[in-house]
């Protein structure tokens, strides 16, 4: 009865006071959480070097960051100079090898992380000290080795090979170079001559340079208290040279003074990397700072934000759009909204950002807008909280930007307190189209005349042509002229009389091959059995252990990793009866395939054949041989594409096979070599179930 008489009370006093509320009037904001990240405790030593100790005795854990605020610098002829010191630090010391420094890194579950500026090592406090130690010495007494140094080298090297025809590496190289200029560190690029010019005397040197006590800050968060802190960096730190900064000067980056649209050709591309650009001088310090964030938040900072909303959610141009404000107080910063999307859509994807630009000018955002915002950046700083490395961050940034000295713990009290007002205002200061340029980078002959024609508040677009390395250029050509006569069928035919005769290839029923590849130290291996029923099995092992593999029998197929089956339908298994067949050329219908033009592939000139929407394949103008094919996906909005290349032709049996297969698969590349071709070898339909 008790009970009963006790939910009464509480259903009656509930009932009261929802009678008592207004519903049609929203409730007033509450006051913003407090956050606090700590104030640092400081020790600056006789040396130059600062120590900063956030304390936290939640977990038993530390985390150090060591952090040098040298001077921005061009690195010129020799740019990647910084990038290989980067690679070379940590590994070893002169005093403990570099299989010996991992291993005991390891055996503590610590992490060691060392670059041209500095590093970071988190570990359990009981390894903390340890850890510390060898974080010193492989500072202050780094093993530059030139066995190690040649490796990273042709590391570095074979990466930018690998990258070359890359779309997303082309364009971001391209915007900073136009956003900042050759002669400014965010301008200039890494090439192979600049990295071969690079020796071992001139890391040392960078080294020299870049690595003294002076202006170097030491931070450290977690589960230990200030004097042990001070007595660990005194120890292993102390006796650090101090040093002393060189300045360097480089020309301010400048903006256009009327919107314009800067193109890049990249024949190979399957969908357009769009950016618009501007710099402006702004930093933290900044009184616009807090309400620029919000700002660019609302425009372009994740899924709820206009550029996502317009460009995916209502027109469906892109996996998804976004815009940062890269802010920087040691040069101009950096403003860029960007997308990727299909060839077809790239000039209203253009317009579609600038006309996002242009209304946050014009209109004023709305309540639901500015509160939507707000919330998700408060949980986000919040949960940024969590992370030592962040903490660490804020620390540095206090100290080296001249912030106040609270300038974090009141971070989300100022972001609260801004206004619709004040996102018109910084909106019109800082999202200004004239001073901003559009780097549209992608195949010229889908997307250029297009973009050519772009009118945008009543005015056409100026459109500047430059190559993937930022060096201005004409007007591209995208088709050499076609020989009189020449049809995507007559290419077909000089394929198939190039690699043997269309009655050599018909009597071929069976064709089985090995293929290898390295990757990451291990041999991968493919087996490929096609018979010309258009039936195909391929295996794929590593070490001799099966990882996948692809059945396809005339009219169904499947494909199977770890176990699991899974049947191919639609377009998928379309695709691939079309892939499984011997020679494809002989089956394919003339009157489906388009001849685009004559286009360079790796320098040489070829036809392009536009087999289907997803599938293109080039064939040389000089001997018909295939050259590459290039095939596209899309998945949930966003486009991916599979190149592959074939090179080394050799006749088994009178007939041409190339011998060399490269696989493009985004930034991953693979060379297979093949090591057999056996035809018209006996193989039961059984194999193709």
């Amino acid at each position: 009865m008790k009970k009963a008489l006790t939910l009464f009370i509480y259903v009656g006093f509930f009932s009261t006071l929802q009678s008592q509320i207004d519903r049609s009037v929203q409730p007033q904001a509450g006051p913003a959480p407090e956050i606090n990240f700590g104030t640092p405790k400081e020790y600056r030593f006789d040396n130059g070097l600062t120590l900063m100790v956030v304390e936290n005795h939640k977990l038993p854990q530390v985390s150090v960051s060591l952090r040098i605020d040298n001077p921005l610098y061009v690195e010129g002829e020799k740019a990647g100079l910084s990038g290989l010191l980067s690679k070379m630090m940590g590994k070893g010391s002169k005093n403990t090898p570099k299989d010996d420094f991992e291993e005991e890194v390891d055996f503590m579950g610590a992490r060691l992380s060392l670059n041209a500026q500095g590093g970071y090592a988190n570990a359990l406090k009981r390894y903390f000290p340890r850890v510390f130690e060898m974080m010193a010495d492989a500072i202050l007494n780094p093993d530059f080795v030139e066995e190690e140094f040649k490796k990273e080298v042709d590391k570095v090297i074979e990466g930018l090979k690998s990258s070359e025809k890359n779309v997303k590496t082309a364009a971001r190289r391209v915007e900073n170079f136009l956003s900042y200029g050759k002669d400014h560190p965010y301008g200039e690029y890494v090439s192979q001559e600049s990295v071969n010019r690079i020796s071992m005397d001139d890391m040392d040197k960078l080294y020299q340079k870049n690595f003294h006590a002076q202006d170097a800050f030491i931070t450290i968060v977690g589960d230990i208290n200030f004097e042990t802190a001070k007595k660990l960096t005194q120890k292993y730190f102390g006796k650090w040279a101090k040093g002393s900064i060189t300045p360097s000067s480089f020309p301010a980056p400048e903006n256009v003074a009327q919107t314009q649209i800067a193109f890049v050709e990249m024949p190979n591309a399957v969908q357009s990397e769009i950016s618009v650009l501007s710099t402006a001088n702004i930093d933290r310090k900044n009184p616009d700072y807090f309400a620029l964030t919000i700002a660019n938040q609302i425009l372009g900072g994740g899924g709820e934000a206009r550029l996502f909303l317009n460009l995916r959610e209502d027109k469906g141009y892109t996996y998804g759009s976004y815009s940062r404000f890269n802010v920087n107080h040691k040069t101009k910063s950096q403003f860029r909204a960007f997308t990727a999307v299909r060839n077809t859509v790239t000039d209203s994807a253009v317009v579609e950002l600038l006309y996002e630009i242009d209304r946050m000018n014009k209109e004023m955002v709305t309540n639901e807008e500015l509160k939507l915002v707000k919330e998700k950046y408060a949980g986000s700083l919040i949960r940024s909280m969590e992370d030592p490395e962040n903490i660490a961050n804020f620390a540095y940034n206090t100290k080296t930007q001249n912030l106040p000295p609270n300038f974090y713990n009141n971070l989300l009290k100022n972001i609260q307190k801004v206004t619709k007002e004040d996102i018109s205002r910084v909106s019109k200061k800082y999202f200004n189209l004239n001073s901003m340029r559009v780097v549209v980078t992608g195949k010229g002959r889908d997307i250029l005349t297009p973009l050519e024609k772009i009118e945008f508040n009543g005015n056409q677009l100026k459109v500047n042509y430059y190559d993937k390395y930022g060096n201005a250029t004409v007007r591209p050509e995208f088709s050499k002229p076609l020989p009189e006569g020449l049809t995507a069928k007559s290419v077909m035919e000089g394929y198939i009389e190039s690699i043997g005769g269309k009655d050599k290839l018909q009597a071929i029923k069976t064709k089985s091959s090995i293929s290898e590849a390295s990757m990451q130290g291990m041999t991968l291996q493919v087996s490929n059995r096609q018979t010309a029923k258009n039936q195909m099995r391929l295996e794929v092992s590593i070490m001799g252990n099966m990882i996948q593999k692809t059945v396809i029998n005339a009219t169904k197929g499947y494909n199977e990793m770890q176990g699991q089956k899974k049947e191919m339908k639609g377009a998928e298994l379309e695709n691939a009866l079309n892939d499984a067949a011997i020679f494809p050329e002989l089956e394919i219908d003339s009157d489906q395939i388009l001849l685009q033009g004559i286009v360079s592939v790796d320098g040489i000139d070829a036809y392009e054949i536009k087999w289907s929407d997803s599938k293109i394949v080039f064939y040389s103008t000089e001997d018909f041989l295939k050259l590459q094919t290039i095939e596209t996906i899309e998945t949930q909005g966003q486009i991916q594409s599979s190149i592959t290349s074939f090179s080394d032709y050799k006749t088994v049996e009178g007939i041409r096979f190339p011998h060399i297969v490269r696989q493009d698969m985004g930034p991953q590349k693979i060379d297979f070599q093949v090591k057999s071709i056996i035809l018209n070898e006996p193989m039961p339909d059984s194999l193709f179930d």
